[in-house]
């Protein structure tokens, strides 16, 4: 009777964090068609995710602590059919479409610094990526190595608590 007691001790626990385990995947997987991750820039790794009704984002970091590199992707239910420049737009800043519908908007920061910001679609979501760091062929690269967040990656996320629900 004991080792009954025991086992019971030692399964019930176990049990009960696998269900909890289960239960908080199948929360950042509601909406699988916003779930879409891009291969980290050379350099810099993921840094955070969060998980919200509508969007899904991402910040990539530098991997050495001592320098400042940045880049963010942002997946969401698209606002319009297809990326829309602003009518007005502030000073210091472009904005471009090309031919495939992806925006291009360029923010000239103080100092000769620029913001690059690429909007695409991308099956039935909008995505966007943006760095002040990170140049254009960079962030394109990121956009191209866009897939669906696999488990292995989601329980990567999870484990090294990198991934939380906004609402």
């Amino acid at each position: 009777m004991a080792a009954g007691v025991a086992y019971g001790g030692f399964v019930g626990p176990a049990q009960s964090r696998q269900r909890q385990h289960e239960a908080e995947v199948a929360r950042y997987r509601e909406r699988p068609e916003l779930l879409y991750l891009g291969a980290a820039p050379p350099g810099m790794r993921v840094s955070h995710a969060w998980v919200d009704p509508a969007s899904f984002s991402v910040d990539y970091r530098g991997v050495r602590e001592d320098e400042f590199a940045y880049a963010g992707l942002s997946v969401r239910v698209p606002l319009t059919p297809t990326p829309q420049c602003p009518k007005i737009l502030e000073k210091g800043v472009t904005c471009t479409l090309d031919v495939h519908g992806e925006m291009r908007m360029v923010r000239e920061l103080p100092g000769g610094g620029r913001a690059v910001t690429l909007i695409r679609c991308h099956r039935n979501v909008e995505v966007e990526v943006a760095s002040q760091t990170l140049d254009e062929p960079g962030l394109r690269r990121l956009l191209n190595t866009l897939h669906p967040l696999t488990d292995t990656e989601l329980e990567k996320l999870m484990r090294e608590k990198k991934i939380d629900h906004r609402f």
